[in-house]
């Protein structure tokens, strides 16, 4: 008895010498450099096994190697350490890790973990791995943004950890799988099975890994932009609703490549049509999934309008090929560097499908409903730490996309289109492959870092109020930011009768700028593009020439108008007959008294 207490109280001392397990994001001792994973995927079951093996670098002297894993039960763990193979005791803590305890610490170096472990595939889960079925068929999905990957396969979870996957799916002989990168070779197995292997892919964060298992249909489309070998994968039965979804690719793509100045970067580009989903769609590169009614032309749907529906989305998930996939937040409190930029590039790309005169019209009405909840009381900062999986719920925040994508329609405004698009060019080449952060960012567009942190890491809206003073014969424009709770760094943009579009950069509540002349009228928000509101005076909107405005100036004037509840301005009328602005009629309406 003695005996076995001596030993249980060594045991206990050991056990408490160990390091506590992490709260949320893993130790940065040891470094991802490779994930291999073997899966065994039957979706007629509600299970699935597998095999990982990640090499990684430790870099300093380390007795327990922790990973994420979410729901999986470890069977057989070990690690490999300069040729050495160690037994390591594997066990879930806290529901997000598996820690690997070896007998004596390892490192520094290189060393492989392994570990054998079996996992659910639920019909009724839209993370993770899951499965559905279509008619008499089954089928598997996965969606892993943004920490579920872990769920899958034992990995490093988080977004700065970027390694080249090889993946391989034992699978039945009457069903296809798809990933990432293209197949590799297939091998028969016993029992009715084989066993496909992809080839090794460019590095990616967990998140983006994809698989689909079943007895799918396959849309063979014809290349898009430099060549890009594009498929629409469909349940059985769908293969005739999937023919849009190929022509959008061949449409949008090539507009992104040019942009870019860079070739599509992953080589294939399949799209699939997943039936239960708990996003619109996920950008994982090479295998981007859709809720199938988000990619397929039903019989019932106006085709003209879906498929403009249709490219829209496509846009949006393939400009996260570069911005997302390619060039990846380092972490979650940067997520807008993949949402904002995907949103405002996709709005840019689906633009040149528009007349000139209603560019930007569909951008300023996206902003403006971001600017409303932005004014209310459930805003958000755009950049916000994230601490536990509950934080994570609110990563896709709508002011991640529609904010983040405003602060690039103001950087395009104030520095330039081309000069914002030459420095992103630099900052995916800088990138490419690997990592990024808004300080990053910030050093490709010289000048935009006090902006860009003003914007991101408060809530609010600046109130710009501008004035002409014409009458000590040293005309000037006094610009003022009147909000006094807040302090922005604001480009201001304005232009005026005879005086082209001049920005001017308030970093401080008040800065006067000389003119030449005293102009008729003055826009204080040039192309509609700033992140603030323009305070007008009865004086300016009476001596407004509304003919020399773009229709995205008009829709921005309507929405400051609506902001400041101004409904005496004779211009409503003007306004509320301009055909270009039917997408603000209810704005309008509402602030005529209709």
């Amino acid at each position: 008895m003695l005996r076995a207490l001596l030993f249980l109280a060594m045991c206990a001392t050991s056990r408490a010498a160990l390091p506590a397990p992490p709260t949320f994001l893993l130790p940065g001792d040891v470094h991802p450099k490779k994930h291999t994973i073997e899966l065994t995927i039957d979706p007629s079951l509600d299970t699935f096994s597998g095999w990982a093996r990640i090499d990684v670098e430790v870099t300093k002297p380390t007795r327990v190697l922790w990973v994420n894993a979410k729901g999986l039960t470890p069977g057989v763990s070990s690690v490999t350490y300069k040729g050495h193979t160690i037994k390591a005791a594997g066990s879930a803590v806290a529901g997000e890790f598996i820690g690997l305890d070896l007998p004596s610490p390892i490192g520094p170096g290189l060393a492989t973990i392994s570990i054998r472990y079996h996992g659910p595939l639920d019909e009724k889960a839209v993370a993770g791995p899951y499965r559905n079925k279509v008619g008499n068929d089954w089928y598997a999905f996965t969606t892993f943004t943004p920490i579920d990957a872990r769920r899958a396969f034992p990995c490093f979870d988080e977004p700065r950890f970027k390694t080249p996957w090889e993946l391989a799916i034992r699978i039945k002989r009457s069903d296809k799988a798809f990933s990432n990168s293209i197949q590799a070779s297939e091998t028969p197995q016993p029992k009715g099975m084989k066993l496909i292997r992809f080839a090794l892919t460019k590095p990616l964060p967990a998140e983006v890994v994809a698989f689909c298992v079943g007895p799918f249909e396959v849309y063979e489309g014809a290349p898009a932009g430099h060549g890009t070998p594009i498929r629409i994968i469909v349940p059985k039965g769908s293969l005739d609703e999937a023919k849009d979804a190929a022509q959008a690719t061949v449409d949008v793509l090539p507009r992104l490549e040019a942009y870019t100045a860079m070739p599509y970067p992953f080589g294939k580009l399949d799209h699939v049509a997943v039936p239960e989903f708990k996003f619109g769609a996920v950008e994982n590169p090479g295998l981007i999934t859709y809720k199938s009614s988000a990619i397929l032309l039903l019989p019932t749907d106006n085709e003209t309008d879906k498929a403009r529906r249709i490219r829209g989305i496509q846009a949006h998930e393939m400009s996260h090929q570069w911005f997302g996939d390619l060039v990846t937040q380092a972490a979650w409190d940067d997520v807008w560097l993949s949402e904002g930029f995907a949103t405002w590039l996709s709005a840019k790309a689906m633009d040149q499908e528009q007349p000139p005169a209603r560019k930007l019209l569909s951008t300023v009405a996206s902003r403006e409903r971001i600017m409303l909840a932005d004014a209310g009381p459930k805003t958000r900062p755009v950049r916000l730490e994230m601490n536990s999986r509950k934080d994570t719920d609110g990563v896709y925040s709508q002011f991640v996309y529609q904010k983040g994508a405003a602060m690039l329609v103001m950087l395009d405004g104030w520095l330039g289109e081309d000069r914002v698009r030459d420095g992103l060019r630099q900052y995916l080449r800088a990138h490419r492959f690997a990592n990024a952060s808004t300080a990053d960012l910030e050093s490709s567009l010289e000048g935009s870092k006090p902006v860009l942190d003003a914007f991101l890491n408060q809530t609010g809206i600046p109130s710009i109020r501008g004035q002409l003073r014409c009458d000590n014969g040293s005309p000037h424009l006094d610009l003022d930011q009147t909000n006094a709770s807040h302090q922005w760094t604001v480009p201001v943009c304005w232009r005026a009768d005879g005086i082209a579009s001049t920005c001017t950069v308030l970093a401080s509540p008040h800065v006067e700028t000389k003119l030449e002349s005293c102009p008729a009228w003055i826009y204080l928000n040039t192309g509609g593009a700033g992140y603030y509101r323009t305070v007008w005076s009865a004086e300016q909107l009476a001596t407004l020439d509304l003919s020399n405005l773009t229709a995205a100036e008009r829709l921005t004037l309507v929405y400051d108008l609506r902001a400041a509840k101004n409904t005496s301005s004779p211009l409503l009328r003007t306004l509320s007959a301009d055909p270009e602005l039917e997408i603000a009629k209810a704005a309008i309406d509402a602030l005529a008294g209709k």
